[in-house]
């Protein structure tokens, strides 16, 4: 029987150590292509352990507060009229992609505001046992940490639908992360300053989505931190991740401006194939054939963009080299997170040494993101559903999932 769909991903592209392409033999993976594996799960993490986070993710940590199974085609109003509906995950896409990467291998770091809460206290500890550093997490008294309510299709599909406790989107902790680029020694972000840089000092990459843009404090706070940054040589990506429900005062054109002013400074830029229409008016379909046009009207300064699609699958154009990935065939409990997990999977090849101007190595990279991506949409919970190194490994061997 033919267990595997699809061709198997190079998983040596992805190494530090294993430049040596290997083949496939029938469904399982050779002597050599195992060793490079092995050596990307021990190197990787070893060599960036030695160092600090390669990655700085900046943004919002949360709880999804997702519709149970059978809640699935329930309305928002009627969710939120009924506890027992949904159950509270952590998720938040900068906290999201930060897990992701540390249970692939890649260390990360996060800089975010929460409350000082049950809520504020479940996140920092699971960023801390999935080997986050927290460093430059802040609390809130003033807020709560932000719960939003999340419907579900009969499908899987989710939608954020409102704010728990039906609060408005700038009442949450994470509207109050705070960095003053300008700190003196006798302001109080002065030790934030520090810790700051200490973790610029070895990030490679940055990751921003635009929520936190709806909210002055933050927006302000997050362009600061990523000005610091690009200064001392990381690079950025941003995910797009345009949810209307966070910019409620905002009109829909000032919130594609703000958002265009950070994505426009990215050297990737993640958007979905829905979001490239709504930024540049080329449909969903054209965006997802045609990623070289999304690149060249909306981010020809970037180095790549990749537009991801759900079912339908993802493409990419980065330095020339536009392609289209099928998706992967799982069994979808729902997808809340999948995006985080695939920029995951990018961000953890191309640290591992993957290349974008090889044609090869970029395509490797990017079905061994889609493939991250998948295998997160097979549980409950973005953090919590997100594969390992181990796991991916096994799909791409087996062609399913085992666990």
């Amino acid at each position: 029987r033919d267990t595997m769909r699809f061709p198997l991903l190079d998983l040596s592209l992805v190494s530090l150590v294993s430049q040596q392409r290997f083949i496939q033999h029938g469904t399982f993976l050779s002597e050599k292509k195992a060793w490079g594996i092995s050596a990307l799960k021990a190197g990787v993490s070893s060599v960036e352990s030695a160092t600090g986070p390669s990655v700085l993710c900046i943004g919002d940590a949360l709880m999804d507060c997702i519709a149970n199974n059978e809640a699935r085609g329930w309305s928002v109003e009627k969710l939120m009229a009924d506890d027992s509906s949904w159950t509270a995950f952590p998720g938040g896409a900068p906290a999201n992609v930060a897990t992701a990467l540390c249970k692939l291998g890649t260390s990360s770091a996060f800089c975010g505001c929460v409350g000082q809460d049950s809520d504020g206290d479940a996140l920092k500890t699971l960023l801390k046992q999935e080997g986050v550093n927290v460093g430059l997490m802040q609390r809130s008294t003033l807020y709560p940490t932000r719960r939003v309510m999340v419907t579900r299709s009969k499908t899987g599909d989710r939608e954020f639908g409102a704010f728990y406790d039906h609060r408005n989107a700038h009442e949450f902790a994470d509207t109050l992360l705070r960095y003053n680029s300008t700190a003196t020694d006798d302001d109080d972000s002065s030790q934030f300053t520090r810790d700051l840089d200490a973790i610029l000092s070895s990030t490679k990459w940055m990751v921003s989505s635009t929520l936190s843009l709806a909210f002055e404090e933050s927006a302000k706070s997050v362009t600061n931190i990523v000005d610091r940054g690009l200064k001392g040589g990381a690079k950025l990506l941003v995910d797009i991740n345009w949810r209307p429900v966070f910019w409620p005062n905002t009109s829909e054109s000032e919130a594609r401006k703000s958002i265009l002013e950070l994505a426009q400074r990215a050297h990737i830029v993640k958007l979905t194939d829905e979001e490239a229409e709504w930024l540049f008016g080329i449909s969903a379909a054209e965006a997802l054939e045609h990623p070289d046009k999304v690149a060249k009207e909306g981010f020809p300064q970037a180095l790549g963009v990749l537009v991801t699609a759900g079912e339908k699958g993802a493409s990419y154009s980065c330095l020339g080299h536009s392609a289209q990935i099928e998706p992967f065939d799982v069994a979808v409990v729902e997808t809340t997170g999948a995006g985080d997990a695939f920029t995951a999977g990018f961000l953890h090849s191309i640290i591992g040494g993957a290349e974008l101007d090889d044609p090869e190595s970029l395509q490797d990279t990017v079905r061994f993101a889609a493939a991250v991506g998948a295998l997160t949409c097979t549980s409950e919970g973005a953090i919590a559903a997100q594969p390992t190194m181990d796991q991916v490994e096994s799909f791409f061997i087996h062609g399913e999932k085992l666990w």
